[in-house]
């Protein structure tokens, strides 16, 4: 399980944010960083929150995350109420745009088909992998080399 919980100045705020993914995901059986006991405020909260939604919190801590961002990876909110996608290091290119969408998730789900094209089956994604099989054989059948997102309503895409 590859997951992004953001970027963190001290070594220590890293740890911690680890630690409490681990609990949600894993239980306080599992092995952290430091002692189960320090993290006993957040036990009670992790038992109320979804895993997506935990983890989002834990971004969200992180010491790079930007106010108004979205919640998923290569998302960002664009002119108005749309969302724009885009992927880094993609064809010798610092960033590649990918289009606008109606809605943040739209764009997440763009982000992911031109992440698993252009960078196979290890690339980060933000939604599960197997929900674009199908999807990725019918782009890559038709599409030749350009990746293509999937249909969605009232959006634009643009793809270099």
């Amino acid at each position: 399980m590859d997951l992004q919980l953001g970027t963190y100045d001290e070594e220590e705020s890293a740890a911690k944010a680890y630690d409490l993914a681990a609990l949600k995901f894993f239980g306080t059986s599992t092995q952290t960083n430091f002692p189960v006991t320090e993290y006993e405020k957040d036990l009670e909260m992790l038992e109320k929150k979804t895993k997506e939604d935990y983890l989002d919190i834990l971004r969200r801590k992180s010491d790079r995350f930007s106010r108004g961002a979205s919640k998923y990876r290569g998302v960002a909110r664009h002119h108005g109420n749309r969302w724009e996608a885009r992927i880094g290091n993609v064809r010798g290119k610092k960033s590649l745009y990918i289009g606008t969408f109606s809605t943040e998730e739209e764009a997440a789900r763009a982000y992911d088909v031109v992440a698993i094209k252009n960078k196979g089956t290890n690339a980060a994604t933000n939604f599960d992998k197997s929900t674009y099989t199908r999807s990725m054989t019918s782009v890559s059948n038709s599409a030749g080399d350009q990746p293509m997102p999937p249909t969605t309503t009232n959006s634009s895409h643009h793809i270099n």
